[in-house]
């Protein structure tokens, strides 16, 4: 992914729960390519919709990767489990992919 297109202000492939890395706005994962890593900036929507999320593991700080996409669903490895979300969902889940 073109950093100077998606750039996360204050992100480094090795940073922990940086401030400026949870601050920064990130895109939402549902636009990361197969393969790519990144760090969970924030969870947007309702309520509930970050309730849910919450639950399966997606927490700001929490490192994600893109497995693959099918059928409108993408599947995301998180804290070494895979999870399958449709796009619609994944779009709430802002990220900021590593350099």
């Amino acid at each position: 992914m073109n950093m100077d297109i998606y750039a996360c202000a204050g992100f480094e492939k090795n940073a922990s729960r940086d401030d400026s890395v949870l601050s920064s706005p990130g895109i939402p994962v549902s636009m990361a390519r197969v393969g790519e890593r990144g760090m969970i900036v924030s969870i947007s929507g309702k309520e509930e919709t970050k309730r849910f999320l919450v639950g399966l593991g997606f927490t700001p700080g929490t490192k994600v990767e893109a497995v693959c996409e099918a059928n409108g669903s993408v599947i995301l490895d998180v804290k070494g489990s895979k999870i399958a979300i449709d796009r619609r969902m994944a779009s709430k889940i802002l990220f900021c992919p590593e350099r």
